[in-house]
């Protein structure tokens, strides 16, 4: 009995691995459950187990999970070698940009200009969240830049997060081929007012903090009577785009 137990056991660990990693079970373990017995198991994985966790398409894994939590990306750890739409500190921060025309019209577009700018989708939702690969290579070899977007819930915002393997500095690499895929894009960038805070009090250096949009330092609009946010009106795209001469001349 403890064989038969043992045998079991194996290949049902065997029967998981299969349904996980697509293995195929060797002709002699197939038959060693019953038909009934085998269907059951597989109805209940079917059953319990989330859709994204075995949709796959066009070869990068999509999966609401992958969405950033709230929305916000973690701030940036590598210094140079980051640039985010959503840390405020100098080094790293630039403007989020407003996606024109429809959501699903906006990811295709974006979807098309990375792989038009030699980037690589590795990890996309379908809807609102895009991770891709950029390849860069240098005198000291080539580096890899992990690019992530998300089009922001309720909003036509679309957050960024661009940052290179290792933490070694990317020259500047990464925000420069950020501002290539908004141009491509025809996007304009979002202006905002960041409240600046002086580390020497009386004179602006590079120690400065703008806050308070910081990961671990996110706070609600404290006036209980502000209404709902309302994305911008035609005539203040129309502004936003007049104001961006690099737009405007494609």
């Amino acid at each position: 009995r403890s064989s038969m137990r043992r045998r079991s056991t194996a290949t049902s660990l065997l029967l998981l691995l299969a349904l996980a990693n697509s293995l195929t079970l060797p002709p002699r373990l197939a038959p060693l459950l019953p038909c009934s017995r085998r269907i059951a198991f597989l109805s209940a994985v079917a059953f319990y187990a989330p859709p994204s966790a075995f949709a796959v398409a066009g070869g990068a894994l999509s999966s609401p999970s992958l969405w950033p939590i709230d929305g916000i990306f973690p701030d940036c750890e590598g210094g140079s070698a980051c640039v985010s739409s959503q840390d405020d500190r100098p080094t790293v921060w630039d403007n989020p940009w407003v996606s024109e025309g429809s959501l699903s019209d906006g990811y295709t577009a974006l979807r098309r200009v990375i792989n038009k700018l030699g980037g690589r989708v590795v990890a996309e939702d379908g809807e609102r969240y895009l991770r891709a690969e950029f390849e860069d290579s240098g005198f000291i070899g080539v580096a890899i830049d992990d690019c992530q977007f998300f089009f922001t819930p309720n909003d036509t915002l679309v957050q960024f997060k661009a940052v290179r393997r290792g933490g070694a500095s990317d020259f500047g690499v990464n925000r420069k081929r950020l501002e290539k895929l908004r141009i491509a894009l025809g996007w304009e960038k979002v202006p905002v007012l960041r409240n600046r805070r002086r580390a020497l009090v009386v004179v602006e250096s590079p120690l400065d903090s703008f806050g308070p949009a910081l990961y671990g330092d996110i706070f609600e609009d404290k006036d209980p009577m502000a209404g709902a946010f309302k994305p911008p009106t035609g005539a203040e795209r129309l502004w936003m785009r007049e104001s961006d001469d690099r737009v405007r001349s494609r």
